[in-house]
């Protein structure tokens, strides 16, 4: 079952061929109307997506958005095993992060979409190696897809890999910036310039 919401819709249909496979993530789009504006020089509240929860750090530590009210927060769904679509977004981070003065206020978590093996051992291993400001988050399945529903992201297992171990993950690529207030500002497509990222968390960072 295609795990979703009814804020995503699909650009084409799904291709059981490994390539189709990779490459359907980046073809959902998101249906822009539920921000109150298109202007990125004025990042308005998408009013129907984003909220508080909370779920298992990769410190081992329960954790809600709540708990990084006063700062700038940029969160991604993924997961460890991923061949491309997260090491491309979470580097793409690490050099936003880069450029931003680094006692300013700004948090990333990574929100998996396979909790059953990412647990936070595995996510801290992982996330180590872009950035150290990064908190990997992880949950029930339950958890994970309630989360997922609030925020209009949608992944599915990928059902040409037949296997327990090494399968993979379809799943969107978005990018939330989300306030000091825990409010979803603007949502980035994975072929989002850096520049355009930098702006928004700018944006928001002058408000605090």
């Amino acid at each position: 079952m295609f795990r979703t919401s009814k804020y995503f819709k699909l650009r084409a249909l799904f291709s059981l061929t490994m390539l189709a496979v990779l490459s359907f993530c980046s073809n959902i789009s998101i249906i822009h109307a539920h921000s109150t504006s298109q202007d990125s020089k004025n990042l308005e509240i998408y009013q129907d997506i984003g909220g508080n929860f909370t779920l298992l750090s990769s410190n081992n530590q329960n954790i809600s958005l709540n708990d990084f009210q006063g700062k700038v927060v940029l969160l991604f769904f993924g997961f460890t095993a991923c061949p491309d679509t997260c090491p491309i977004t979470l580097s793409k981070l690490q050099q936003v992060m880069a450029k931003l003065d680094p006692h300013k206020p700004v948090q990333q978590l990574f929100i998996t979409v396979d909790p059953k093996r990412d647990n936070p051992e595995q996510l801290k291993s992982f996330l180590s190696t872009f950035n150290f400001n990064i908190i990997g988050l992880t949950g029930t399945e339950e958890e994970i897809l309630h989360v997922a529903e609030l925020y209009g992201s949608a992944y599915m297992k990928n059902p040409t890999i037949n296997s327990e171990t090494s399968y993979l993950m379809i799943h969107t690529g978005y990018v939330y910036l989300i306030d000091k207030q825990g409010q979803v500002r603007e949502i980035y497509p994975q072929d989002t310039e850096e520049i355009q990222i930098i702006e928004g968390i700018r944006q928001l960072l002058a408000d605090i």
